[in-house]
């Protein structure tokens, strides 16, 4: 069979031309088929689809088909084509190959609180939490034409256009997985996650909320208004805060720039070091070093709270600390109303004036049940105790044994409240050049208000139940 003669001329059999398609896939009667000549035609197929086989041509049909209104006696194989390797991410993880700096629109106040939570830029996967699937790719099947040649089906390259970095693996399942807590970032066509995330400037519409899951997050401008920042792991903001700020740090934070605004909220669960606080409220659950002031805030600190380095003010408002607290200086000029408070714990304060009070009222009751019992013991030597007031006395006699257990419990827990009161106690305040009039100091449960000016440095002290102030 002369192949290229076949596709030029066709093939001439019992009367009838046949032609091959330009695919070579197909091999077709020449004449558009009509009820009549199809019925001339099936009169001599039997010797037709003889001669075919016996010319070499692959793919002869059982019966002739109609197909795009051409006679078919021969079909190829066509060839199946590969299905390269594909990454789909989960939607949550998608934005962070597609997100781009939009314009926002900012005339409607509740379409621009909405922005702030969906338009986030920074997106974080928790430890072998799942970003997406991974599909391999599917190989190519080669094709057969009429003339029984293979046709070579084209395989996919080696490479995905999305990779994967080292930070992520594919499970049994094909799912893709991060090793660890960590952001999420797209760059040169690979998708991984990192420890640590740098925002290199301000926190705000083209960033949206933050939460973040890693090692380390640095914002090196300001959080702007009404935006919230969580951080699971470590915080370095080297700007401030404008107002209704809610920032949430899991582990140490440092700030470069001041916290500002009477809406703010800053909850650190590690060390804190603040440059300065303005009219926002402040909670650290370790440490607190402050560079510069505390003004107006709302301060709680679970360990100690040093502000002896710059200005080292601390005015306005209320600061306590469960440990010591150290500053330069306390109050202002203007005698502005100002509330220091070392070994700061209130539960325990709370828990321990609730537990004498209830001392009290027992002891109070125990009396009275004690001198109804005296009484039925002595109608009972004088033999004048019926039976009814015998059961009565039997009763009093259990209420009294009910409640003296109570007391006794109740005053081992008061012992014990007492040991760690005595560790409050101890606290201290150090102040190194001056107190202004208008500062009350406490310790624990005792306070002191200073009305006239104190120069430093000084230190306040519990001595014997009162606030002692000696030189330090």
């Amino acid at each position: 069979m002369d192949k290229d003669k076949l596709k030029k001329e066709g093939l001439n059999l019992e009367g009838f031309e046949f032609k091959v398609s330009e695919d070579e896939l197909m091999f077709f009667w020449d004449e558009i088929p009509t009820e009549e000549n199809l019925k001339k035609f099936k009169e001599v197929w039997p010797q037709v689809k003889s001669r075919l086989i016996e010319e070499g041509i692959f793919g002869v049909l059982e019966e002739p088909e109609v197909l795009n209104n051409r006679l078919v006696v021969a079909k190829g194989v066509p060839i199946t084509p590969f299905v390269p390797e594909k990454i789909e991410l989960l939607e949550k993880f998608a934005k962070v190959i597609s997100f781009q700096d939009e314009p926002v629109d900012l005339q409607d106040k509740e379409e621009r609180k909405d922005i702030r939570e969906i338009h986030r830029k920074i997106v974080c996967a928790e430890e072998n939490e799942i970003i997406g699937k991974w599909y391999p790719p599917i190989p190519g099947l080669d094709g057969v034409n009429v003339f029984g040649e293979t046709l070579q089906a084209p395989q996919p390259s080696s490479q995905s256009q999305i990779r994967l970095g080292e930070n992520l693996f594919i499970d049994e399942e094909k799912s893709i997985r991060a090793k660890q807590s960590r952001v999420v970032i797209y760059h040169q066509n690979t998708i991984d996650i990192f420890p640590e995330y740098e925002i290199k400037g301000d926190v705000d519409f083209s960033v949206g909320n933050i939460d973040f899951i890693g090692k380390k997050l640095i914002i090196k401008g300001d959080v702007k208004f009404g935006f919230k920042v969580k951080a699971k792991g470590d915080l370095e903001l080297y700007g401030g805060t404008e107002n209704k700020v809610l920032i949430e740090v899991e582990g140490n934070f440092l700030c470069d720039g001041i916290i500002r605004g009477e809406e703010t909220k800053v909850k650190v669960k590690g060390k804190a070091e603040v440059k300065g606080v303005e009219h926002a409220k402040l909670e650290v659950l370790g440490d607190l070093v402050v560079k510069n002031y505390l003004i107006f805030s709302e301060t709680f600190v679970s360990g100690k709270i040093e502000a002896n380095a710059g200005k080292g003010i601390i005015y306005g408002g209320v600061v306590k600390a469960c440990d010591v607290i150290e500053a330069k200086i306390l109050g202002n000029e203007t005698h502005t109303s100002t509330k220091i408070l070392a070994g700061y714990q209130p539960e325990l304060i709370d828990d321990y004036l609730r537990k004498i009070q209830q001392s009290i009222l027992l002891e109070e009751t125990l009396n009275k049940l004690k001198v109804g019992i005296e009484l039925g013991e002595r109608l009972k030597k004088e033999k004048n105790l019926t039976p009814e007031k015998q059961k009565i006395l039997e009763k009093i006699q259990k209420q009294y044994e009910l409640y003296s257990k109570e007391l006794e419990e109740l005053l081992q827990q008061l012992k014990i409240i007492k040991k760690e009161l005595s560790l409050y106690k101890s606290k201290f305040i150090k102040v190194q050049e001056k107190v202004y009039p208008g500062v009350m100091v406490g310790i624990a449960d005792v306070f002191y208000t200073v009305v006239e000016e104190i120069p430093g440095p000084i230190i306040f002290s519990l001595e014997n139940g009162k606030i002692n102030i000696q030189k330090s």
